[in-house]
């Protein structure tokens, strides 16, 4: 009997959920539309019932479904339990993991979506076979997760990781979401990238994305290349900081700004290696994410995976024998 998990991501507007057995392979997936209203309450009773509908029901005769990982995004608590708070779904200390638990009866894992990505990209994505690698989400923010010898760098406040919000020094002031001043997240994501944009031009009111400026930048447009600039300077001074700490094997950059491909890869790592530490230099990896949005719903899996003492070192690494 195939042995498989239920990997699920939950994001603001969807909730991705997958079949996935222990080899890494998708059986099946699907989505349904993320509840918001009445502060998230009926998005446990939702994934419960597409669950119970779209596969217990059905009861796949050869495949035994063993766990469940879910990527949520927000910090869990130290026992595990608990989504300690989730802003975009309304959730303040929701008891996930029981709710999940006491109406399906399988085993449940919980952990941050960002670093369910990182995992994601460990187990089957762009840095396979490494066990240490920093993993960073370029979208409307910066997220990401750091991975040490295969294991989740969470700290004591569930908060390792928040690399969008490692300060940077500017003479410009910058309020970040979360009320601190000059985050990364505030010049390195989309929306800092356009305002850094916004700010080269005369016209402050042009309306634009981070894609028209990578476009302006590749037909030599000063300023959209200035302003490239700035932000791979603000992102390859804190990646380069990040490696001095960790010395991981491979940075892998995902997100909406991933898509440029080169054109950001190419200077990025020209602004890392002028500022990480020798010994680093020419010694990791920087690559594009691969997985793309499959990147949560596997790591969910490999986080359950990784959990579970009673699965065979085939069955926790992903290698088919």
């Amino acid at each position: 009997m195939i042995k498989q998990m239920i990997g699920i991501d939950i994001g603001g507007t969807a909730i991705k959920l997958a079949l996935i057995d222990v080899y890494g392979e998708i059986h099946k997936k699907w989505q349904i539309p993320t509840n918001i209203s009445d502060n998230g309450r009926k998005i446990p009773t939702d994934i419960i019932s597409s669950i119970q509908h779209t596969i217990l029901d059905q009861k796949h005769q050869e495949s035994e479904i063993i766990g469940v990982g879910i990527g949520v995004p927000g910090p869990i608590s130290p026992d595990g339990q608990t989504v300690v708070r989730a802003v975009n779904l309304g959730w303040e200390d929701m008891p996930l993991k029981s709710a999940i638990e006491k109406e399906l009866d399988i085993p449940v894992v919980l952990l941050n979506d960002a670093n369910a990505a990182a995992l994601g990209e460990m187990w089957k994505g762009a840095a396979r076979g490494k066990a240490s690698l920093v993993f960073i989400t370029l979208g409307t923010g910066v997220g990401g997760g750091i991975i040490i010898d295969g294991k989740v760098i969470n700290g004591v406040h569930s908060s390792g990781g928040e690399i969008g919000h490692i300060p940077v020094y500017s003479e410009e002031k910058r309020v970040c979401g979360c009320g601190n001043i000059n985050c990364l997240e505030t010049f390195a994501s989309a929306n800092g990238f356009v305002k850094t944009m916004k700010m080269l031009l005369p016209d402050k009111t042009t309306k634009f994305t981070a894609v028209d400026i990578f476009d302006w930048a590749k037909a030599d447009d000063s300023k959209a290349k200035e302003a490239l600039a700035i932000t791979v300077t603000y992102l390859g001074k804190a990646i380069a900081g990040i490696m001095n700490t960790v010395d991981a094997e491979e940075v892998v950059i995902g997100g909406g700004l991933s898509g440029a491909g080169t054109a950001l890869l190419k200077p990025l790592k020209e602004q890392i290696d002028r500022s990480i530490f020798p010994a680093i230099r020419g010694n990791y990896k920087l690559s594009r994410a691969q997985l793309g949005n499959d990147a949560g719903i596997y790591g969910a899996v490999y986080s359950y995976l990784s959990s579970d003492d009673s699965l065979t070192f085939e069955e926790t690494t992903g290698i088919n024998a």
